[in-house]
Protein backbone atom coordinates (compact mmCIF):
# COMPACT_ATOMS: atom_id res chain seq x y z
CA UNK A 1 0.00 0.00 0.00
CA UNK A 2 1.47 3.45 -1.18
CA UNK A 3 1.91 5.86 1.38
CA UNK A 4 0.42 9.05 0.16
CA UNK A 5 2.55 12.18 0.06
CA UNK A 6 2.18 16.19 -0.75
CA UNK A 7 4.78 18.54 -1.89
CA UNK A 8 5.45 20.74 1.02
CA UNK A 9 5.57 24.29 0.70
CA UNK A 10 7.92 26.72 3.08
CA UNK A 11 5.03 28.99 3.60
CA UNK A 12 1.96 26.87 3.81
CA UNK A 13 -1.47 27.98 5.02
CA UNK A 14 0.07 30.94 7.10
CA UNK A 15 -3.27 32.21 8.59
CA UNK A 16 -3.97 30.80 11.71
CA UNK A 17 -7.32 30.77 13.87
CA UNK A 18 -7.00 32.25 17.48
CA UNK A 19 -8.52 29.52 19.23
CA UNK A 20 -7.00 30.96 22.64
CA UNK A 21 -9.16 33.93 22.38
CA UNK A 22 -11.91 31.98 21.19
CA UNK A 23 -11.63 30.01 24.83
CA UNK A 24 -11.27 32.79 26.88
CA UNK A 25 -14.23 34.33 25.78
CA UNK A 26 -16.37 31.19 25.86
CA UNK A 27 -14.98 29.73 29.18
CA UNK A 28 -15.28 32.91 31.31
CA UNK A 29 -19.06 33.64 29.62
CA UNK A 30 -19.39 29.77 30.29
CA UNK A 31 -18.00 30.15 34.03
CA UNK A 32 -20.23 33.40 34.46
CA UNK A 33 -23.16 31.50 33.12
CA UNK A 34 -22.93 28.57 35.94
CA UNK A 35 -22.48 30.92 38.92
CA UNK A 36 -25.47 33.02 37.75
CA UNK A 37 -27.57 29.92 37.19
CA UNK A 38 -26.57 28.41 40.79
CA UNK A 39 -27.15 31.77 42.91
CA UNK A 40 -30.17 32.62 40.81
CA UNK A 41 -32.03 29.61 41.85
CA UNK A 42 -31.13 30.10 45.41
CA UNK A 43 -32.21 34.24 45.29
CA UNK A 44 -34.55 34.44 42.47
CA UNK A 45 -32.95 37.57 41.73
CA UNK A 46 -33.26 39.96 38.57
CA UNK A 47 -29.63 41.39 38.12
CA UNK A 48 -28.55 37.34 38.32
CA UNK A 49 -31.41 36.44 35.47
CA UNK A 50 -30.27 39.36 33.13
CA UNK A 51 -26.59 38.21 34.07
CA UNK A 52 -27.48 34.69 33.07
CA UNK A 53 -28.60 35.12 29.74
CA UNK A 54 -26.31 37.80 28.54
CA UNK A 55 -23.95 35.24 29.74
CA UNK A 56 -25.92 32.22 27.70
CA UNK A 57 -25.69 34.98 24.36
CA UNK A 58 -22.31 35.78 24.61
CA UNK A 59 -21.25 31.59 24.61
CA UNK A 60 -23.83 31.25 21.38
CA UNK A 61 -21.96 34.54 19.65
CA UNK A 62 -18.68 33.17 20.58
CA UNK A 63 -19.63 29.67 18.77
CA UNK A 64 -21.05 31.41 16.13
CA UNK A 65 -18.44 33.80 15.66
CA UNK A 66 -15.75 30.72 15.88
CA UNK A 67 -17.90 29.16 13.18
CA UNK A 68 -16.95 32.01 10.81
CA UNK A 69 -13.96 32.36 11.47
CA UNK A 70 -12.93 28.95 10.55
CA UNK A 71 -14.18 29.20 7.61
CA UNK A 72 -12.72 32.95 6.45
CA UNK A 73 -9.57 31.53 7.73
CA UNK A 74 -9.81 28.57 6.01
CA UNK A 75 -10.81 30.29 2.28
CA UNK A 76 -7.55 33.15 2.92
CA UNK A 77 -5.46 29.79 3.38
CA UNK A 78 -6.85 28.31 0.15
CA UNK A 79 -6.37 32.49 -1.27
CA UNK A 80 -2.72 32.15 -0.11
CA UNK A 81 -1.68 28.65 -0.74
CA UNK A 82 -2.25 29.12 -4.44
CA UNK A 83 -0.97 32.46 -4.57
CA UNK A 84 2.26 30.78 -3.46
CA UNK A 85 2.21 28.09 -5.86
CA UNK A 86 1.74 30.46 -8.41
CA UNK A 87 4.63 33.36 -7.36
CA UNK A 88 7.61 30.38 -7.09
CA UNK A 89 5.96 27.56 -9.75
CA UNK A 90 8.19 29.19 -12.24
CA UNK A 91 11.16 29.29 -10.33
CA UNK A 92 11.14 25.30 -9.11
CA UNK A 93 10.95 24.54 -12.62
CA UNK A 94 13.48 26.66 -13.59
CA UNK A 95 15.90 25.21 -11.28
CA UNK A 96 14.78 21.74 -11.96
CA UNK A 97 15.29 22.11 -15.89
CA UNK A 98 18.64 23.25 -14.64
CA UNK A 99 19.35 19.80 -12.79
CA UNK A 100 17.76 17.95 -15.69
CA UNK A 101 20.46 19.83 -18.01
CA UNK A 102 22.66 17.39 -16.78
CA UNK A 103 21.22 14.73 -17.98
CA UNK A 104 20.90 15.97 -20.79
CA UNK A 105 24.09 16.93 -21.36
CA UNK A 106 25.16 13.32 -20.74
CA UNK A 107 22.73 11.79 -22.92
CA UNK A 108 24.43 14.27 -25.82
CA UNK A 109 27.75 14.34 -25.12
CA UNK A 110 28.32 10.87 -24.59
CA UNK A 111 25.26 9.27 -26.90
CA UNK A 112 27.84 6.07 -27.83
CA UNK A 113 27.12 4.99 -24.29
CA UNK A 114 24.66 2.72 -23.39
CA UNK A 115 22.23 4.22 -20.75
CA UNK A 116 18.69 4.20 -22.36
CA UNK A 117 15.92 4.06 -19.66
CA UNK A 118 18.87 4.69 -16.87
CA UNK A 119 17.56 6.35 -14.00
CA UNK A 120 19.80 8.53 -11.89
CA UNK A 121 19.72 11.65 -9.69
CA UNK A 122 21.05 15.03 -10.93
CA UNK A 123 23.96 14.84 -8.49
CA UNK A 124 24.83 11.60 -10.19
CA UNK A 125 24.25 12.72 -13.82
CA UNK A 126 26.49 15.47 -13.01
CA UNK A 127 29.18 13.02 -11.28
CA UNK A 128 29.01 10.59 -14.62
CA UNK A 129 29.10 13.30 -17.14
CA UNK A 130 32.42 14.86 -14.96
CA UNK A 131 34.02 11.30 -15.44
CA UNK A 132 33.04 10.55 -19.24
CA UNK A 133 34.90 13.98 -19.86
CA UNK A 134 38.11 13.32 -18.16
CA UNK A 135 38.86 10.34 -20.16
CA UNK A 136 37.87 11.87 -23.53
CA UNK A 137 40.96 13.13 -25.81
CA UNK A 138 41.89 17.06 -25.81
CA UNK A 139 40.17 18.06 -28.91
CA UNK A 140 36.87 16.33 -27.67
CA UNK A 141 37.42 18.02 -24.81
CA UNK A 142 37.61 21.28 -25.42
CA UNK A 143 34.28 20.73 -27.90
CA UNK A 144 32.44 19.44 -25.19
CA UNK A 145 33.32 22.08 -22.92
CA UNK A 146 32.38 24.82 -25.01
CA UNK A 147 28.53 22.58 -25.32
CA UNK A 148 28.23 22.52 -21.89
CA UNK A 149 28.49 26.21 -21.17
CA UNK A 150 26.18 27.09 -24.06
CA UNK A 151 23.79 24.91 -22.11
CA UNK A 152 24.29 25.36 -18.70
CA UNK A 153 24.33 28.91 -19.69
CA UNK A 154 20.52 28.99 -20.98
CA UNK A 155 19.31 27.21 -17.78
CA UNK A 156 20.91 29.58 -15.84
CA UNK A 157 19.48 32.79 -17.61
CA UNK A 158 15.96 31.00 -16.89
CA UNK A 159 16.81 30.65 -13.45
CA UNK A 160 18.04 34.01 -13.15
CA UNK A 161 14.93 35.74 -14.82
CA UNK A 162 12.23 33.82 -12.53
CA UNK A 163 14.36 35.27 -9.76
CA UNK A 164 14.55 38.72 -11.04
CA UNK A 165 10.73 38.28 -11.58
CA UNK A 166 10.37 37.56 -7.50
CA UNK A 167 12.43 39.85 -6.48
CA UNK A 168 10.10 42.51 -8.39
CA UNK A 169 7.09 41.15 -6.50
CA UNK A 170 9.30 41.26 -2.71
CA UNK A 171 6.95 44.12 -1.21
CA UNK A 172 3.57 42.50 -2.31
CA UNK A 173 4.74 38.79 -1.27
CA UNK A 174 5.85 40.50 1.93
CA UNK A 175 2.58 42.09 3.20
CA UNK A 176 0.66 39.12 1.75
CA UNK A 177 2.73 36.82 3.91
CA UNK A 178 4.30 35.12 1.19
CA UNK A 179 7.97 35.90 1.91
CA UNK A 180 9.74 35.51 4.76
CA UNK A 181 13.25 36.51 5.82
CA UNK A 182 14.20 32.69 6.02
CA UNK A 183 12.97 32.18 2.01
CA UNK A 184 14.07 35.58 1.45
CA UNK A 185 17.80 34.21 2.71
CA UNK A 186 17.29 31.09 0.51
CA UNK A 187 16.39 32.75 -2.62
CA UNK A 188 19.76 35.38 -2.19
CA UNK A 189 21.94 32.30 -1.82
CA UNK A 190 20.35 30.80 -5.80
CA UNK A 191 20.98 34.62 -7.13
CA UNK A 192 24.25 34.56 -5.70
CA UNK A 193 25.46 30.74 -6.48
CA UNK A 194 23.54 30.83 -10.00
CA UNK A 195 25.57 34.39 -10.38
CA UNK A 196 28.87 32.88 -9.63
CA UNK A 197 28.34 29.57 -12.03
CA UNK A 198 27.62 32.41 -14.66
CA UNK A 199 30.64 33.86 -13.97
CA UNK A 200 32.36 30.49 -14.41
CA UNK A 201 30.94 29.79 -17.11
CA UNK A 202 32.19 33.18 -19.08
CA UNK A 203 35.33 33.84 -17.41
CA UNK A 204 36.69 30.90 -15.80
CA UNK A 205 39.68 29.05 -18.10
CA UNK A 206 38.59 25.59 -19.28
CA UNK A 207 41.24 23.79 -17.85
CA UNK A 208 39.94 24.99 -14.62
CA UNK A 209 35.85 23.99 -14.99
CA UNK A 210 35.44 21.26 -13.30
CA UNK A 211 37.40 22.38 -10.23
CA UNK A 212 35.61 25.58 -9.79
CA UNK A 213 32.17 23.86 -10.60
CA UNK A 214 32.40 20.85 -7.76
CA UNK A 215 32.23 23.96 -5.68
CA UNK A 216 28.82 25.51 -6.97
CA UNK A 217 27.59 21.67 -7.68
CA UNK A 218 28.18 21.28 -3.57
CA UNK A 219 26.26 24.56 -2.95
CA UNK A 220 23.67 23.71 -5.02
CA UNK A 221 23.08 20.57 -3.37
CA UNK A 222 23.14 22.39 0.02
CA UNK A 223 20.56 25.56 -1.35
CA UNK A 224 18.17 22.63 -2.90
CA UNK A 225 18.09 20.88 0.34
CA UNK A 226 17.38 24.35 2.51
CA UNK A 227 14.20 24.89 0.47
CA UNK A 228 12.07 22.44 1.39
CA UNK A 229 9.97 23.11 -1.43
CA UNK A 230 12.32 21.77 -3.74
CA UNK A 231 14.06 19.66 -1.17
CA UNK A 232 13.19 16.16 -3.01
CA UNK A 233 15.07 17.65 -5.87
CA UNK A 234 18.28 15.93 -4.69
CA UNK A 235 16.83 12.35 -4.72
CA UNK A 236 14.75 12.80 -7.52
CA UNK A 237 15.55 9.77 -10.42
CA UNK A 238 15.74 11.27 -14.34
CA UNK A 239 15.67 10.20 -17.40
CA UNK A 240 18.27 11.60 -19.57
CA UNK A 241 16.12 11.09 -22.56
CA UNK A 242 12.51 12.25 -20.99
CA UNK A 243 11.44 16.21 -20.35
CA UNK A 244 8.54 14.85 -18.23
CA UNK A 245 9.35 13.79 -14.89
CA UNK A 246 7.25 10.80 -13.25
CA UNK A 247 4.72 10.93 -10.79
CA UNK A 248 5.90 8.00 -8.73
CA UNK A 249 9.72 8.89 -9.01
CA UNK A 250 8.37 12.17 -7.36
CA UNK A 251 7.11 10.38 -4.47
CA UNK A 252 9.60 8.04 -4.03
CA UNK A 253 11.93 10.90 -3.97
CA UNK A 254 9.21 13.02 -1.81
CA UNK A 255 9.45 10.57 0.90
CA UNK A 256 13.57 9.72 0.52
CA UNK A 257 13.51 13.09 1.80
CA UNK A 258 11.44 13.19 4.33
CA UNK A 259 13.14 9.96 5.67
CA UNK A 260 17.08 11.67 5.44
CA UNK A 261 15.52 14.92 6.96
CA UNK A 262 14.12 12.63 10.01
CA UNK A 263 16.91 10.60 10.82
Amino acid sequence: MRRKFRLKRHINSPYKLNLKMYSLIGGVSMLIMIIAVIRDADTGNLFLDVVKNLAFGCVASTIVALLIEIGNVKEKNERADSLYDAVYADLKWKILYYIKTWARLYDIAFNDKDHQGEKHTWIEWYEMTKSYFLVCDGDKQTRLIHFFKDELLYSISGVENALRQIESQQYMLSVNDMLDEKLRGILEDFRFEFDAARGVLQNAPDMDFWKMYDAIEQDLINYIHSWVDIRYYNYLKLVSTSYGTDTTDIMNAVLESEKETSN
